[in-house]
Protein backbone atom coordinates (compact mmCIF):
# COMPACT_ATOMS: atom_id res chain seq x y z
CA UNK A 1 0.00 0.00 0.00
CA UNK A 2 1.17 3.56 -0.95
CA UNK A 3 0.10 6.53 0.50
CA UNK A 4 0.09 10.20 -1.33
CA UNK A 5 0.04 12.51 1.53
CA UNK A 6 0.47 12.63 5.41
CA UNK A 7 -3.30 13.21 5.15
CA UNK A 8 -3.44 9.44 3.64
CA UNK A 9 -1.52 8.52 6.46
CA UNK A 10 -3.46 9.75 9.65
CA UNK A 11 -6.85 8.79 7.71
CA UNK A 12 -4.93 4.93 7.44
CA UNK A 13 -3.61 5.00 11.13
CA UNK A 14 -7.05 6.38 12.72
CA UNK A 15 -8.56 3.35 10.83
CA UNK A 16 -5.97 1.19 12.56
CA UNK A 17 -6.59 2.27 15.92
CA UNK A 18 -10.63 1.66 14.88
CA UNK A 19 -9.69 -1.50 14.19
CA UNK A 20 -7.85 -1.65 17.41
CA UNK A 21 -10.82 -0.48 19.57
CA UNK A 22 -12.98 -2.43 18.02
CA UNK A 23 -10.65 -5.63 18.56
CA UNK A 24 -10.40 -4.82 22.24
CA UNK A 25 -13.78 -4.33 22.73
CA UNK A 26 -15.40 -7.20 21.41
CA UNK A 27 -13.03 -9.47 23.24
CA UNK A 28 -13.31 -7.62 26.72
CA UNK A 29 -17.46 -8.76 25.87
CA UNK A 30 -16.19 -12.59 25.65
CA UNK A 31 -13.46 -12.69 28.17
CA UNK A 32 -14.78 -14.45 31.86
CA UNK A 33 -11.94 -13.18 33.96
CA UNK A 34 -12.96 -9.78 34.95
CA UNK A 35 -9.61 -8.50 35.30
CA UNK A 36 -8.78 -9.60 31.84
CA UNK A 37 -12.01 -7.50 30.38
CA UNK A 38 -11.17 -4.70 32.47
CA UNK A 39 -7.29 -4.64 30.70
CA UNK A 40 -8.98 -4.78 27.53
CA UNK A 41 -11.60 -1.90 28.12
CA UNK A 42 -8.95 -0.09 29.31
CA UNK A 43 -7.21 -0.86 26.09
CA UNK A 44 -9.67 -0.06 24.14
CA UNK A 45 -9.99 3.51 25.64
CA UNK A 46 -6.50 4.38 24.79
CA UNK A 47 -7.25 3.50 21.27
CA UNK A 48 -9.89 5.48 20.94
CA UNK A 49 -7.77 8.19 22.38
CA UNK A 50 -5.29 7.92 19.93
CA UNK A 51 -8.16 7.85 17.42
CA UNK A 52 -8.79 11.20 18.43
CA UNK A 53 -5.34 12.59 18.39
CA UNK A 54 -5.01 11.75 15.09
CA UNK A 55 -8.27 12.91 14.30
CA UNK A 56 -7.55 16.39 15.78
CA UNK A 57 -4.32 16.66 13.80
CA UNK A 58 -6.37 15.88 10.41
CA UNK A 59 -8.64 18.28 11.64
CA UNK A 60 -5.81 21.16 12.15
CA UNK A 61 -5.91 21.92 8.53
CA UNK A 62 -1.86 22.29 8.83
CA UNK A 63 -0.92 19.29 6.90
CA UNK A 64 -0.45 20.74 3.82
CA UNK A 65 2.45 22.63 5.27
CA UNK A 66 3.89 20.07 7.17
CA UNK A 67 6.99 18.38 5.20
CA UNK A 68 8.70 15.35 6.32
CA UNK A 69 12.55 14.12 5.63
CA UNK A 70 11.43 11.82 2.85
CA UNK A 71 7.64 11.92 0.84
CA UNK A 72 5.13 9.88 1.93
CA UNK A 73 4.86 7.73 -0.51
CA UNK A 74 8.23 6.71 0.36
CA UNK A 75 7.94 5.68 3.81
CA UNK A 76 6.69 2.24 3.02
CA UNK A 77 4.24 2.13 5.55
CA UNK A 78 2.81 -1.29 4.41
CA UNK A 79 6.25 -3.09 5.94
CA UNK A 80 4.36 -2.42 8.92
CA UNK A 81 0.40 -4.05 8.31
CA UNK A 82 0.13 -7.50 9.95
CA UNK A 83 -2.46 -9.60 7.54
CA UNK A 84 -3.19 -12.36 9.87
CA UNK A 85 -7.08 -12.11 11.85
CA UNK A 86 -8.85 -13.07 14.30
CA UNK A 87 -12.35 -14.36 14.60
CA UNK A 88 -15.07 -15.08 17.46
CA UNK A 89 -13.79 -18.77 16.73
CA UNK A 90 -10.40 -17.74 17.87
CA UNK A 91 -8.90 -19.28 21.13
CA UNK A 92 -7.38 -16.97 23.80
CA UNK A 93 -3.86 -17.47 22.52
CA UNK A 94 -4.59 -16.38 19.24
CA UNK A 95 -6.22 -13.38 20.47
CA UNK A 96 -3.43 -12.23 22.26
CA UNK A 97 -0.67 -13.51 19.33
CA UNK A 98 -2.46 -11.11 17.44
CA UNK A 99 -2.81 -8.15 19.29
CA UNK A 100 0.58 -7.98 20.72
CA UNK A 101 1.32 -8.10 17.01
CA UNK A 102 -0.98 -5.32 16.46
CA UNK A 103 0.69 -3.37 18.64
CA UNK A 104 3.89 -4.13 17.61
CA UNK A 105 2.89 -2.62 13.76
CA UNK A 106 1.17 -0.05 15.60
CA UNK A 107 4.48 0.89 17.33
CA UNK A 108 6.65 -0.03 14.22
CA UNK A 109 3.93 2.50 12.18
CA UNK A 110 4.41 5.70 14.89
CA UNK A 111 8.09 5.38 15.27
CA UNK A 112 8.89 5.19 11.18
CA UNK A 113 6.51 8.82 11.12
CA UNK A 114 8.21 9.73 14.45
CA UNK A 115 11.38 9.19 12.50
CA UNK A 116 10.23 11.01 9.47
CA UNK A 117 7.82 13.56 10.81
CA UNK A 118 9.36 14.02 14.16
CA UNK A 119 10.77 17.75 13.64
CA UNK A 120 7.17 19.15 12.81
CA UNK A 121 4.28 20.02 15.00
CA UNK A 122 2.95 16.42 14.60
CA UNK A 123 6.54 15.08 16.06
CA UNK A 124 4.76 14.88 19.37
CA UNK A 125 1.62 13.19 18.48
CA UNK A 126 3.82 10.32 17.03
CA UNK A 127 6.21 10.42 20.05
CA UNK A 128 3.54 9.72 22.26
CA UNK A 129 1.43 7.15 20.12
CA UNK A 130 4.71 5.05 19.50
CA UNK A 131 5.88 4.90 23.25
CA UNK A 132 1.71 4.10 24.30
CA UNK A 133 1.37 1.43 21.17
CA UNK A 134 5.03 -0.33 22.92
CA UNK A 135 3.26 0.15 26.28
CA UNK A 136 0.01 -2.01 25.40
CA UNK A 137 2.26 -4.44 23.63
CA UNK A 138 4.49 -4.28 26.97
CA UNK A 139 1.26 -5.43 28.85
CA UNK A 140 -0.42 -7.89 26.71
CA UNK A 141 3.31 -9.43 26.78
CA UNK A 142 3.11 -9.38 30.30
CA UNK A 143 0.09 -11.26 30.50
CA UNK A 144 0.44 -13.43 27.80
CA UNK A 145 3.87 -14.82 30.20
CA UNK A 146 1.49 -14.98 33.10
CA UNK A 147 -1.66 -17.06 31.28
CA UNK A 148 0.05 -18.81 28.39
CA UNK A 149 3.86 -19.20 28.48
CA UNK A 150 3.84 -21.76 30.89
CA UNK A 151 1.81 -23.85 28.38
CA UNK A 152 4.28 -23.75 25.77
Amino acid sequence: MKFESLEKILLFAIEKERDAFDLYTFFSELVRDDSAGRLLRELAGQEAGHRRMLEDALASGTLGSIKGRREARDLQLSDYMVVETVTPASDPHQVMLFAMKKEQESYDLYRELLLNYGDTPLGGVFSTLAAEELRHKETLESEYSTHFAQWL
